[in-house]
């Protein structure tokens, strides 16, 4: 039961635009070396320190959000968990505003 901080490094590459993909910004993080790493959970919001619910990309490293909102800021932060489920500190958090 106690807590380990595990550091996560939020990459955001700039936001595209497509007619295929709509709106879409990628994050992408370094990879955690602890040995009982069971994944990541991306946390995504549109105002800051406040996130719905997380998407758990498992092990990837890397995550496109895709039809996001013309004229808003999206603010995201990624956790790490492991085998037992306890899930890490939220990393720093990055923002993107789509335009």
């Amino acid at each position: 039961g106690s807590t380990v901080a595990i550091p996560v490094t939020l990459k955001l590459s700039a936001a595209t635009s497509s007619s295929t993909t709509g709106t879409t910004a990628a994050l992408a993080w370094n990879a955690n070396a602890e040995s009982d790493l069971a994944g990541y959970k991306v946390y995504s919001g549109t105002s800051s320190g406040q996130y719905g619910a997380s998407v758990d990309v498992g092990k990837a490293t890397s995550y496109q959000f895709s039809n996001l909102k013309l004229g808003t800021t999206y603010y995201f932060a990624v956790t790490a968990y492991d085998v037992n489920g306890n899930e890490s500190l939220r990393s720093s958090e990055v923002s993107k505003s789509i335009y």
